[in-house]
């Protein structure tokens, strides 16, 4: 029975081709979207599961108490690893590491810049790193590990084990091992290289020192824990660990600490007082959402035209009851044949979405596979085929087989109006369901593009920031450096500083001045640098002067913004002139006043900071391009200049207005990605619109040539049947716009700096909806009511 089911199916797919395409259509489109969305949600749950300890490993972080204001730090010293080291018996293993930065590593003729992490050997066994070729003993200060893809770039031979590689052109270092790259869904997904922290400490004086002061926050700190410790336990010995060995002015911040686990680390990717945020869990629970909306979009499309077009079916289902057929057996047959329609629209899916995968990986900004030979796939598209055949074709079947049979085939039956209105409400929610979609996309797009309107303090345009990574560069006098920079005459201005304009500063809190509370240690942000580089960046001064070397007391000089000159005088009109002492440094006058900055994450508030004037920590150069010259011509210049003082050095550089835009790259993801579903989900909902209006049309032919020869206009044959699909929308409209509004509201309340709810977006957006309905419908309204009268009652 099963194969007649499905011959019966096949001939009516063929035998009525217009509709049948619209099914598939529909429900392909449906389901490549669950499939892509499925992928992605996927590798995001199982972010770093692929690490064997993946359920005991946690990060230490410290609540830091800055005045009213509580911040997470992971930021740790050094000497914490061996505090915690088998003196705590929750905790099996700890392992310290510096932050994952930019090395330049050199072999022969073959120089590439890469991500390193410096780590204690304790961290390849506690992440579970193996070497699959050599060793992964990283005990001798001089020994380096790479990663597969690494020593194939570096080595011809991809013998790398015993070869000596150059790092920052300066340290000869052993290849002992290669390990594989890390997973895309890893924390250290971009890490190539592991290096032995104690080389860390052996570069220079400073670096020494790191290693065992308690007042060096460089390094984090990973630990394993015992396999029948809880996390509550080991964090309330860890809790005061940092408390009882600082300095008084690091008491002075109240550090209490808290171990946040693997598990949370990407889903719960921000941290507040010491618990996660759910940023990354709330974009998975929004596209799974709209997943399972768009594939329910496509299968109330099947179940609207299977319900509309049954009086189609009725005579079959009159003879198959006549016939013996009992309910159930008809209700199997027309599952059968769902089944195989969603058969058919899934391999269509499957193909649209490998195909759409590589710009979805691209979009994601993770690379991502076609799970096609994972028997993990195998069974979920099993499930989502049976679940969707079930879901789309149940409502139909049921339906098809409730009909009496007498009424049938004597030619009395006819499907009432009561029997649209199930049509209607599932319309509607079609309906309801875009119009949401399409309203909250708008506002990620509107607080997308008030970010990045937002004023940022400084230029942004034909600047250019290059990372001082060797001794030779940093090195290199300053003022010759300079001179060989303005002589190419491609550069307007160049300066120096710790840190480029955008991103992180240093911070710190034991910062002094007359009249503050000395209860009070708010977190000042700090950047060091020439006297040229606010000229450079072109910043926006409020009150006061730039630095000038005019002035010999400008080496002690500091320019603060907005927010730290209110800080410091709340009451008085100027801050210029006033005294700033850092820790035991020496005073600093304030000379200047400049615009607060947006230097780190634009839809967040910004915090108060200050530049100073130094020359002894220069690790970015910062250049102003003469405007009149083309980038390509100049930037060849600039690193011929910059190679007669660093040769070794491979010329690597960063546009700032590029800098900048990284920062709102995840927004324009989550809403490249919003509009793309928005669009499907108004496709699959005109599809169905098409295909009712296409049967209203067909099913009240002879209506419409009886009211034309009646004298009614094409007007009025096209209100006649558009007016049911606008009311249709109307309840839509109705229905989403609290929605709406309450999860734009939800998605807003992520950040500090957001744009306010415009309620002409909704109204733009019904008028939107309700055209492309109008247009969906009119093409078939219009065509039958320009239909010649005697040719549609002739056809009754």
């Amino acid at each position: 029975m099963l194969k007649n089911y499905l011959l019966i199916g096949w001939r009516n797919i063929i035998k009525a081709v217009g509709s049948s395409a619209i099914h598939v259509c529909g429900l392909a489109a449906g389901m490549a979207v669950a499939i892509l969305i499925g992928i992605w949600i996927y590798n995001e749950l199982n972010f770093n599961k692929s690490f064997a300890n993946y359920d005991r490993i946690a990060q230490l972080y410290h609540n830091i108490t800055f005045g009213e204001d509580v911040m997470a730090i992971p930021d740790l010293p050094a000497a914490l690893g061996e505090a915690i080291r088998n003196k705590y018996p929750e905790v099996e293993d700890v392992a310290i590491t510096s932050g994952q930065g930019e090395h330049i590593l050199s072999y022969q003729d073959v120089k590439l810049s890469e991500s390193c992490l410096f780590v204690e050997p304790q961290f390849l066994t506690l992440f579970s790193i193996t070497a699959n070729q050599g060793t992964t003993n990283l005990n001798d200060i001089h020994s380096i590990l790479i990663s597969k893809s690494l020593a194939s770039a570096l080595f011809s031979d991809n013998q790398p084990i015993g070869k000596v590689i150059r790092l920052d052109n300066r340290d000869l270092l052993t290849v002992v091992g290669v390990f594989d790259d890390f997973l895309s869904n890893t924390e250290f997904t971009d890490i190539k290289v592991l290096l032995p922290l104690n080389y860390h400490f052996s570069i220079n004086e400073e670096h020494r020192k790191q290693q065992q002061s308690w007042d060096a926050f460089h390094f984090e700190c990973f630990v394993l824990l015992n396999k029948h410790a809880s996390l509550e336990q080991a964090e309330s010995k860890l809790k005061t660990i940092l408390y009882d060995n600082t300095s008084a002015e690091g008491k002075a911040l109240h550090p209490a600490g808290f171990l946040y686990p693997m598990r949370n680390w990407h889903l719960y990717d921000g941290i507040k007082n010491g618990d996660g945020t759910d940023r990354n869990i709330r974009f998975v629970w929004m596209f799974g959402t709209i997943g399972v909306c768009v594939l329910l979009l496509a299968c109330i499309n099947f179940m609207n035209l299977s319900t509309a077009r049954s009086e189609r079916r009725s005579r079959e289902v009159g003879i198959r009851k006549v016939m013996g057929s009992v309910r159930y057996q008809l209700v199997f047959q027309f599952l059968s044949e769902s089944l195989l329609i969603v058969l058919i629209s899934f391999l269509l899916a499957v193909g649209l979405a490998a195909l759409a995968l590589p710009w979805f990986s691209e979009l994601a900004g993770r690379k991502m596979i076609f799970p096609l030979y994972d028997p993990r796939f195998v069974v979920g598209s099993l499930l989502l085929i049976l679940v969707t055949g079930l879901l789309a074709g149940s409502y139909p079947a049921l339906y098809l087989s409730s009909f009496n049979a007498i009424k049938v085939l004597k030619g009395t039956f006819k499907a009432g109006r009561s029997a649209t209105i199930p049509r209607k409400i599932l319309v509607v929610f079609q309906f309801t369901t875009s119009i949401v979609l399409i309203v909250v996309t708008v506002f990620v797009f509107l607080q997308l593009q008030h970010a990045k309107n937002r004023p940022v303090g400084f230029d942004r345009e034909g600047i250019v920031h290059i990372a001082i990574r060797t001794d030779e560069l940093a090195k290199a006098n300053y003022n010759a450096l300079r001179h060989e920079l303005l002589a190419t005459g491609v550069v307007d201005n160049m300066g120096t500083s710790d840190f480029p304009v955008t991103g992180a500063m240093s911070a710190d809190a034991s910062l002094s001045w007359e009249g503050k509370d000395p209860a009070q240690h708010p977190l000042i942000a700090m950047n060091s640098c020439s006297h040229d580089f606010p000229k450079t960046n072109g910043f926006q001064l409020v009150e006061g002067r730039d630095f000038s070397r005019d002035f010999i007391s400008d080496s002690s000089a500091i320019l603060v913004n907005e927010m730290m000159a209110k800080l410091i005088s709340e009451n008085e009109k100027s801050v210029v002139g006033k005294k700033i002492t850092f820790g035991n440094d020496k005073e600093r006058e304030i000379v200047g006043v400049i615009k607060d900055q947006v230097r780190w994450t634009p839809f967040m508030k910004q915090s108060s900071h200050l530049y100073f004037v130094s020359y002894n920590a220069a690790k970015f150069i910062t250049v102003r391009l003469n405007p009149n010259v083309s980038t390509h011509d100049a930037l060849k210049q600039i690193e011929a200049a910059i190679k007669k003082f660093d040769a070794g050095d491979p010329f690597e550089y960063e546009f700032l207005d590029d800098d900048y835009a990284q920062q709102f790259r995840h927004e324009e993801r989550i809403g490249t990605l919003a509009i793309v579903f928005s669009v499907l989900a108004i496709f699959i909902s005109c599809i169905g619109i098409f295909g009712l209006a296409t049967f209203s049309a067909s099913q009240r032919t002879k209506e419409i040539g009886i009211r034309k020869v009646m004298g009614a206009s094409v007007f009025n044959i096209w209100r006649m049947l558009s007016s049911d699909f606008v009311t249709i929308v109307a309840i839509a409209v109705l229905l989403s716009t609290p929605l709406a509004y309450y999860f734009t509201n939800q998605w807003l309340e992520q950040y500090e700096y957001r744009v306010d709810i415009s309620w002409l977006v909704f109204i733009v957006t019904d008028i939107l909806v309700l055209s492309i309905t109008l247009l969906t419908v009119s093409h078939q309204a219009l065509a039958a009511a320009l239909t010649d009268p005697v040719k549609s009652l002739r056809s009754e």
